[in-house]
């Protein structure tokens, strides 16, 4: 009898997990912003390892570094895929990137009569300290919902986070101007701890009560880790100005090789529950 009371209440259990699953729309298009207000964060790593899963299966994208500071997108991978720099503090500058966004999903012939490959994905990475631009760009210019409704540009919010209150902070800042407008994607970067140190983030009354809402509303609130590359590693594929496929590749430190082949497997691993939100539908991940 007990058996059957627990397999009806996991039934039971089972079928409330899968009404409050989130409904991930199909989009033709995807704008992906990866941020972290504040420097140092991890966010240029994952945005490296995302170019990296873009080039390995062969997703076509367009690429914009913002972080002007610290250009790693330009540095690592300019020379192999269209990456672009964007300087965001300078006035007009946001404003033309969204033009510009729309001219490439939407291309006109040049002088020749030949029409350039619309491009249906982007990805942004946001420097340190721009928040309020952003939060300027989407209230004053009602770019999410012009995005969307104009364009079919449904755009992914990648927030990485370490364990301190500022990284709260700025996510539960971001949803306040972003709402259920956007997708999101919390990144839980391990070098700062395993996962379950995060405490601060999972115990955060702000964040349960928008993981709440997002729930109620359907909509795409995940959480997935970045793993740790060791210090050793990273700093190679630094000096050598070495894609993450390069640091695989090179036989110089076979303990590089191993470390950067496994981080990137793990990496992509991760990302499997969400790639729909990064642009690789259907992509095989491996």
């Amino acid at each position: 009898m007990t058996d059957t009371i627990d397999t009806i209440e996991n039934d039971e259990s089972k079928k409330q997990e899968e009404l409050n699953q989130p409904i991930i729309k199909k989009y033709s298009r995807r704008l992906v912003i990866v941020t972290g207000d504040k420097g140092g964060v991890g966010k240029s790593t994952f945005a490296r390892g995302l170019v990296q899963t873009y080039l390995d299966a062969q997703q076509r994208f367009v690429g914009f570094d913002a972080d002007s500071s610290n250009s790693q997108l330009l540095r690592f991978y300019g020379q192999y895929c269209r990456i672009e720099p964007i300087d965001i503090f300078k006035n007009g500058t946001i404003d033309q990137f969204f033009d510009g966004m729309k001219k490439m999903v939407n291309p006109e012939p040049d002088e020749d009569g030949n029409t350039p490959h619309p491009e249906s994905l982007f990805l942004l990475e946001l420097p340190p300290q721009s928040r309020r631009i952003l939060q300027k760009f989407v209230q004053q210019m009602n770019f999410l919902e012009t995005a969307e409704n104009d364009y079919d540009i449904r755009v992914t919010m990648v927030v990485v986070i370490s364990r301190v209150s500022d990284s709260i902070n700025q996510l539960i800042d971001l949803y306040s101007f972003c709402g259920k407008n956007v997708d999101y994607v919390v990144v839980k970067n391990l070098f700062f701890g395993e996962e379950e140190e995060f405490s601060r983030y999972e115990k955060s009354p702000n964040i349960k009560e928008i993981k709440e809402k997002m729930t109620q509303e359907k909509s795409p609130f995940f959480n997935i880790t970045m793993p740790e590359l060791i210090e050793r590693s990273y700093d190679y594929l630094d000096e050598k100005n070495m894609t993450f496929r390069q640091g695989m590749e090179q036989k110089d430190l076979p303990s590089v090789k191993g470390r950067v082949t496994s981080w990137l497997r793990t990496f992509k691993e991760q990302v499997k529950p969400v790639q729909e939100l990064l642009g690789l539908d259907g992509a095989e991940l491996s």
